[in-house]
């Protein structure tokens, strides 16, 4: 194959590989914007069970934070999936105008500071400001709450629009056949083990060229999910199809993509592992058939929907999410 031939050959793959790159870094800031939520809630349920005091400024604060990041979120998911975002935005007017009769109902003026603790002289569920965090509380996710109604269930159907059409064609794609030949003939198939490796800043400009080995990939998430696998045997896909592999992991220094390339299994881990506390997390899709009990060590929120599972750790220790890595590597390749 002369020059010019082997230069055409990669420049039909380098777009993309680089729209897969492009469309996997979104869908990072599209989760940091749901770990944002998350966060939000858990700092309302503790406001209104420990030992804290807050006005009713506080609750109307919480619910302008909640409405500005479901607003980011909505946003990173039309920029992901286009035909999504006429229906998300219709669903994100109604939770805004959920949000703004929420504190039109609630009592009028600042109101006392109150302390969520203080039971022994007033009733905390006649203060005002109790009484709204309440409600946003029951808005966020309240399980006496219509389905469909809840903040919580919006962000599950904003992640299925997301996720049916991820950055490697949809996970409920046809296509997984086309994706794997576009991986092999891209040259991004591990020399040292049967996995894709994907540079996320680097292949999107220009494809390697030469096989690359896992130790030549300086990423940390990438090496502890590995630490423990066995390596050398993560092959195992449709034997028609190349060397067989069947997963594809995109990475940078401190994030890691994992999807599966499998037909029949679906399967995503996105994490972040910086080192600091407050932005790392591990999250995970898979569908319905994959036993989250025997993958994920225990820590993990897991969410069953109607099409597959969310699961998610925030807000532990380094070394927690180091270990996690280790064990659903163990766990998904052994």
């Amino acid at each position: 194959m002369s020059i010019l031939e082997k230069l055409k050959k990669i420049s039909r793959k380098e777009p993309e590989i680089r729209h897969f790159c492009i469309q996997t870094i979104r869908f990072k800031k599209f989760l940091e914007n749901a770990r944002v939520l998350l966060d939000l809630f858990n700092d309302g349920r503790e406001k209104v069970l420990g030992e804290y005091i807050f006005d009713r400024h506080y609750v109307v604060s919480l619910i302008d934070s909640v409405i500005e990041r479901l607003g980011m979120m909505v946003y990173d998911a039309s920029v992901l999936v286009p035909k999504s975002g006429e229906t998300l935005y219709a669903m994100y007017d109604k939770h805004k105008l959920a949000a703004g009769n929420l504190i039109g109902f609630s009592a009028s003026g600042n109101g006392g500071a109150i302390s969520g603790s203080d039971t022994s002289e007033i009733s905390l569920s006649a203060e005002p400001e109790y009484q709204l965090l309440s409600d946003v509380l029951r808005w966020f996710d309240g399980k006496e709450a219509p389905t469909g109604t809840t903040v919580m269930d919006f962000m599950k159907q904003a992640f299925f629009y997301v996720l049916q059409f991820d950055a490697i064609g949809g996970l409920e794609s046809s296509d997984s056949m086309k994706n794997q030949s576009l991986f092999e003939n891209s040259g991004v198939l591990a020399s040292d083990m049967g996995i894709y490796l994907v540079d996320l800043w680097k292949d999107a400009l220009a494809l390697p060229e030469k096989r690359r080995a896992i130790n030549d990939f300086n990423s940390v998430p990438l090496k502890h999910l590995l630490m423990d696998a066995g390596v050398k045997d993560v092959k195992s896909g449709p034997e028609n199809i190349h060397n067989g592999a069947s997963w594809v992991a995109a990475v940078s220094e401190y994030q890691l993509s994992l999807n599966t390339l499998k037909p029949d299994f679906q399967f995503r881990l996105e994490t972040l592992a910086s080192g600091y506390e407050q932005s790392d997390f591990i999250f995970i899709f898979a569908d319905k058939s994959a036993s989250l009990d025997s993958i994920l060590p225990a820590g993990f929120h897991i969410e069953s929907t109607d099409y597959g599972q969310l699961a998610w750790n925030l807000d532990v220790s380094v070394k927690t999410i180091e270990d996690s890595l280790m064990i659903i590597g163990r766990n998904l390749f052994n």
